[in-house]
């Protein structure tokens, strides 16, 4: 066969190419056949004899649910373990594994058919001849599986879900923000109620700006204070370290340090004298607090090692400043402690990781702080320049491109425009040691 493209050699593949679906009743089925093409043009080999299809895939919809009973139960959380996020089961055959030895495979075929009346897998099967074999199941409705399963715990997801998303419609802490896309993705249809309700309560506690002790958190919002332990990881999968976010396991305190002085119950403490940096409890700082900086202004720093440096003067730029730490996103301590140090009007400039998060919490203070603040050493210049970086999670990409969709033209888009570019984000700490310009 002569190729239509000179001076090309075709490499033949084959590959399977389905037809349109039609109606067999109250199901419908399309059919699979094998094609031999050239992986580069495209041209595809000629057959002396008519095809015959290989595959039939056939689902139906709205036959209603069948009636559960503990074989279905069993087929469909066998199912459903074995398919997991891939929504689909491989399989050669009918699987006994699905039913186990107590469910035999005429028995199977005819739970299967019901699940695939009501809509739930569509099946996927090899043609031989006059025979066919099962090859795969597709989960088409997960939920109405686990309705079988578990019945019930789709209307409590649901309920759950709804709560959530009315709990954080109102608020506007960042974070709250970020549960609120979340909950508005798909994906939640599959997520427990008690994780749903755990990233509102999430949101309604950085709302609030006060600092908890875990066990408080889980007692105060989920109703046990042990609760937290099993949700925490996927919590902070979603939403990073929740120590950024006032959820912590040890006392609550205020570090500031560097130069400047502190007047606070009726004491005045002078930085430059209890190098690096002091504690204050925050009934201390949401009293009767004054803070007077030092001639270099004022550094607000969100990660605990680079506010040591800062304070010890090790960041050339930020030297003879009053530092203070963020701890993460900052909560209402910190946020008095900031509106006290600005009100000499001193500089202002705020140093927080290039990722999302440390542009949302440079956002938030200068929303408090009507603008009258510098973003230091996280601009787009500062990303290209950035001696170590981390590749970007496909959830984070997600983030990112949500905000700059929302806010194309937000303090710091830039920034997040170039590590999406350059899919990294970078740790503050990657630039302590090295030249470092704000």
């Amino acid at each position: 066969m002569t190729s239509p493209v000179p001076d090309h050699a075709c490499r033949f593949a084959s590959h399977v190419e389905w037809t349109g679906w039609s109606q067999q009743g109250t199901a419908r089925q399309r059919h699979g056949y094998r094609v031999v093409a050239c992986v580069q043009c495209g041209t595809r080999r000629s057959h002396r004899r008519p095809r015959r299809p290989e595959l039939v895939e056939i689902e139906a919809d709205g036959g209603g649910p069948p009636i559960a009973d503990a074989d279905s139960r069993t087929i469909a959380a066998r199912l459903l373990r074995r398919a997991g996020d891939a929504r689909e089961v491989r399989v050669r055959g009918l699987p006994g594994g699905l039913g186990g030895p107590e469910i035999g495979s005429s028995l199977l075929e005819q739970h299967l058919e019901c699940f695939l009346r009501a809509g739930w897998i569509g099946l996927v099967w090899e043609i031989s001849g006059t025979r066919r074999r099962l090859r795969r199941i597709r989960l088409r409705d997960p939920e109405g599986l686990e309705e079988c399963v578990h019945p019930g715990r789709r209307a409590a997801r649901r309920a759950a879900l709804n709560e959530a998303r009315a709990a954080v419609a109102s608020l506007n802490h960042p974070i709250a923000t970020e549960v609120a896309r979340l909950l508005a993705e798909t994906a939640t249809d599959a997520w427990s109620p008690r994780l749903v309700r755990a990233l509102a309560a999430v949101a309604t506690q950085a709302e609030t700006g006060d600092v908890l002790a875990s066990r408080v958190f889980a007692a105060r919002y989920l109703g046990d204070s042990k609760a937290l332990g099993i949700l925490r990881p996927r919590l902070e999968r979603f939403l990073g370290p929740l120590d950024a976010l006032g959820i912590r396991d040890g006392a609550s305190a205020t570090f500031v340090g560097g130069s400047g002085c502190v007047r606070a119950a009726g004491l005045r403490l002078d930085l430059t004298s209890l190098r690096p940096f002091v504690g204050l409890a925050a009934e201390t700082v949401i009293g009767d607090i004054e803070i007077l900086p030092a001639p270099g202004g004022v550094a607000i720093v969100e990660n605990f090692a680079v506010f040591e440096a800062c304070c010890r003067e090790e960041v050339l730029d930020l030297k003879d400043t009053l530092v203070i730490w963020t701890g993460g996103y900052p909560g209402r301590a910190v946020r008095t402690v900031i509106q006290a140090a600005s009100r000499t009007s001193p500089p202002m400039r705020i140093w927080a990781d290039l990722d999302l998060d440390g542009v949302r919490i440079v956002r938030l203070v200068a929303d408090w702080l009507s603008g009258a603040i510098e973003p230091f050493g996280m601009s787009p210049k500062h990303v290209d320049a950035a001696p170590a970086r981390r590749p970007l999670s496909p959830r984070s990409v997600a983030a990112i491109r949500a905000d700059l969709a929302a806010r194309p033209a937000a303090l710091l888009a830039d920034t997040l425009r170039a590590l999406l570019a350059c899919n990294c984000w970078v740790e503050q700490e990657a630039f302590l040691g090295a030249a470092h310009g704000g």
